[in-house]
C-alpha cells in the first residue's frame, strides 16, 4: 500500500484491465452491428423495434443517469459537506414510481420515437415542438459533456493518465459503437457497464472499510468529525443542503428524467406498458443501492485520512475533492496491480453509458424533429445512414467540447445540477402543464416556459457570478502528512480557516480549528435570491412554467372565448380523472370539448371561476 502523499502511479496491467473493459464495450457495438445488418431500418436502430426486455431497459436507463459524475462527486461531496445528502437515496426510488403513474401512462401508448411529438401533439405547434427539442439538446450536451470531461481532470492529476486521452478514449469508443449498432448496442453495452460499476465500487467500499478499521470505525470517525449530518430542517432556502431541499428539489430533478428524451425512447422499447412499468420497478433499488454504497463510500474517505491525520485536501496532494476517491483509490488498491485499472474501468464506463445513451438520443431529436420533412421520401436505409452520421457528429462535437472546457473546477454535482436544471426545469414544467392541465394551450405554453426560462437562467447566473459559496466543512489536519509538504498543508489549512471565518462568508465560526467542525449561515445575513440553494433550482422551474402557463392560458381563452379542448390520450390518466374527462378513444391528431359528467363544460374565464 502507497503513503499518503508518495506519487501514484498507473501499471501495465492496470492499463491492461482498462483496455479489456473497453475492448468488450466496443465488442458488443460491433455484435449487434453485424447482428442487425439485415434490418437497416430507422425503426430498430432508435428503438431496438420495440422488442427489449424491461431488465436491459432497465439497467441502461441506471447506467445513464448514474454516471462518472455522481461516482466521483458523490464521495467528494460527502467528504466536503456532510451526509446531508443522503435523502438522494430515497428521492430517485419515489421519482421512478412516480414514472409508473405519469411517463409510462402517457407516453408508452403514443409509439413515440421523439418525446418532442408530443409537444407538437399537445399544443398542436411545431414551434413548440422545435423548442423543446432545442432546450433537451442543450441539457443533453452539458450533462454529456460533464459527465466526459470530469473524469479525465481527476485522472489527469491523481494516476498521471493525460486528459486528452481520457477525454479522447473514452469519447471515441463510445461514439464508434453508438454509430455502429444503435439503440440495442447501446442497451445491452449499458448492461455490461453496469455490472463494472457495481462491481467497482463495492470492492472500494469493502477494502476502504477494511483498511479503515471496520465499517462501525468508520461510523464513528465522521461522526466524531461532524460528518454525520442529517436533521438538517432549517427553512432558510440559502443552506446547501436541508431535508427539504434535498428531499423536495431532488425529488423534481429526478422525475424531470421521466420527461426526457433517453427515458422515454427507453419506454417505448419495450414490448408493453407493464414491462416499461416493470423498468421503473427494477430501477428503485438499483438506484437507492448505488446511492447507499457511494455516501458509504465517501464516509469510508473521512475516516481514513482522518485516522492517518493527513487530509490530502489540506496538504496540497489534491488539488479538488473530486479528485479525492481516485486518489483514495490509487493509494489502498494499488498493492495488488490490476485493482487500480479495475477502478479507473468503473469511471470510464460511466462516462461511456452517459455519452452512448446522449448520443442516440439526441440522433433521434434531431432526425425526427428536424429532418423529418426532408427524409420522408427517403429509403430505411439511407435514413438509418443519415442517422449514424448524426450520431458521429453529435460524438466528436462533445468530445471538442469536453477538452475545450478543461480548465473546469469545483462541485461536479453542483454543477450538473445546476447546468441541466437551468435549461430542463422549464421543459418538464411544459410537459406536466400540458397533461396535467386540460386548460394548457400554445399562448400559455409558450409564455410559461419562457417565463420559467428567463427566471431560471437568471438565478443561475446570478448565482454562480454573485452568489456566496457555501462553505465546506473544515478540513483534517495534516500532521501526518509527509515533512516535505507541512509547510504548503498548513498554509492551504490557515487559507481555509481564515475564509471561513470571514464575515463575508455568512459564516458564524467554526467551532474547533481542525475537525469536529459544523458551519452556518449566518442568519441575519441579508438575503438574496443568488444565495439560493441549488437544489431548488428544478422546482423553481418546473413551478414558475406550470403557473405562469396556468396564467398565460387563462387570460387567452378569457380574451379570445376559445372553448377548453384536449385529447385525453394526452393527459396523465390521474388528470382525467381528477378534472372528470371522459377517456374516449379517438385519434390522437383531433380535439374534443372537455365534458364533466354529459355536460360540455363552459368556457373559463378564471380558475376561480372554474373552482366554484
Amino acid at each position: 500500500m502507497s503513503q499518503i502523499g508518495e506519487q501514484v502511479y498507473f501499471g501495465i496491467t492496470d492499463y491492461v484491465m482498462l483496455a479489456a473493459m473497453l475492448g468488450f464495450s466496443l465488442g458488443i457495438g460491433i455484435f449487434f452491428a453485424i447482428r442487425g445488418n439485415k434490418t437497416k431500418t430507422k425503426f430498430e436502430y432508435l428503438l431496438g423495434s420495440r422488442q427489449m426486455g424491461a431488465l436491459p431497459v432497465a439497467l441502461s436507463l441506471f447506467a445513464t443517469f448514474h454516471s462518472a459524475i455522481s461516482l466521483l462527486g458523490t464521495p467528494a461531496e460527502v467528504y466536503t459537506y456532510g451526509t446531508m445528502i443522503v435523502y438522494s437515496t430515497i428521492v430517485p426510488s419515489l421519482s421512478f414510481l412516480f414514472m409508473t403513474v405519469t411517463s409510462v401512462p402517457l407516453f408508452y401508448p403514443l409509439k413515440l420515437t421523439s418525446v418532442n411529438e408530443y409537444l407538437e401533439r399537445r399544443y398542436n405547434s411545431k414551434f413548440v415542438r422545435i423548442l423543446g427539442t432545442f432546450l433537451g439538446i442543450i441539457s443533453s450536451m452539458s450533462y454529456m459533456t460533464i459527465s466526459l470531461l470530469s473524469p479525465g481532470l481527476a485522472l489527469q492529476t491523481v494516476a498521471g493518465l493525460p486528459l486528452w486521452l481520457s477525454i479522447v478514449v473514452i469519447g471515441l469508443i463510445g461514439t464508434f459503437y453508438t454509430t455502429i449498432g444503435g439503440l440495442k448496442s447501446v442497451i445491452w453495452t449499458d448492461v455490461f457497464q453496469t455490472f463494472i460499476i457495481f462491481g467497482g465500487i463495492i470492492v472500494i467500499l469493502v477494502k476502504g472499510s477494511y483498511d479503515s478499521g471496520g465499517i462501525e470505525n468508520v461510523m464513528k470517525v465522521a461522526a466524531d468529525n461532524g460528518r454525520m449530518i442529517f436533521d438538517d430542517i432549517r427553512i432558510d432556502p440559502r443552506v446547501r443542503h436541508t431535508v427539504w431541499d434535498q428531499s423536495i428539489g431532488g425529488f423534481v430533478y429526478w422525475a424531470s428524467s421521466g420527461f426526457s428524451q433517453s427515458t422515454v425512447q427507453r419506454i417505448s422499447s419495450v414490448k408493453s406498458p407493464q414491462q416499461a412499468n416493470g423498468v421503473f420497478f427494477l430501477s428503485v433499488p438499483l438506484a437507492f443501492l448505488y446511492k447507499t454504497v457511494l455516501i458509504l463510500s465517501g464516509l469510508v474517505l473521512v475516516a481514513y485520512f482522518f485516522v492517518m491525520e493527513c487530509d490530502p485536501l489540506a496538504a496540497g496532494y489534491v488539488t479538488n475533492a473530486n479528485q479525492l476517491m481516485p486518489y483514495f483509490v490509487m493509494l489502498t488498491l494499488g498493492f495488488l496491480p490490476g485493482l487500480p485499472g479495475i477502478y479507473i474501468a468503473t469511471i470510464f464506463s460511466g462516462a461511456l453509458s452517459t455519452l452512448s445513451s446522449g448520443l442516440n438520443s439526441l440522433a433521434a431529436n434531431t432526425v425526427e424533429d428536424f429532418l423529418s420533412h426532408c427524409l420522408t421520401k427517403k429509403s430505411e436505409a439511407t435514413v438509418t445512414f443519415i442517422t449514424k452520421i448524426i450520431v458521429s457528429i453529435y460524438g466528436l462535437g462533445i468530445i471538442g467540447l469536453a477538452y475545450l472546457l478543461r480548465e473546469f473546477s469545483g462541485p461536479v454535482t453542483q454543477l450538473t445540477y445546476s447546468a441541466i436544471s437551468a435549461a430542463s426545469a422549464p421543459l418538464t414544467g411544459l410537459f406536466f402543464f400540458g397533461a396535467a392541465f386540460p386548460q394548457a394551450e400554445v399562448v400559455g405554453g409558450l409564455f410559461g416556459i419562457s417565463v420559467g426560462l428567463a427566471v431560471n437562467i437568471w438565478l443561475t447566473l446570478g448565482s454562480f457570478m454573485y452568489g456566496a459559496r457555501a462553505p465546506r466543512l473544515p478540513l483534517g489536519t495534516t500532521v501526518g502528512c509527509s515533512s516535505a509538504n507541512t509547510t504548503s498543508a498548513w498554509a492551504v489549512a490557515r487559507n481555509v480557516s481564515s475564509a471561513a471565518t470571514s464575515p463575508s462568508t455568512g459564516i458564524s465560526g467554526i467551532m474547533r480549528s481542525t475537525t469536529k467542525t459544523i458551519t452556518y449561515f449566518r442568519t441575519d445575513k441579508e438575503f438574496s435570491l443568488y444565495d439560493l440553494s441549488y437544489s431548488w433550482s428544478p422546482v423553481i422551474g418546473v413551478t414558475v412554467t406550470v403557473i405562469a402557463g396556468l396564467f398565460g392560458s387563462v387570460i387567452y381563452r378569457t380574451l379570445s372565448k376559445s372553448p377548453v379542448t384536449s385529447d385525453p390520450a394526452l393527459l396523465f390518466p390521474w388528470a382525467k380523472r381528477l378534472w372528470c374527462i371522459k377517456d374516449i378513444a379517438l385519434d390522437s391528431s383531433k380535439e374534443i370539448n372537455v365534458t364533466k359528467g354529459d355536460q360540455e363544460l363552459a368556457v373559463i374565464t378564471s380558475l376561480k371561476s372554474y373552482s366554484s
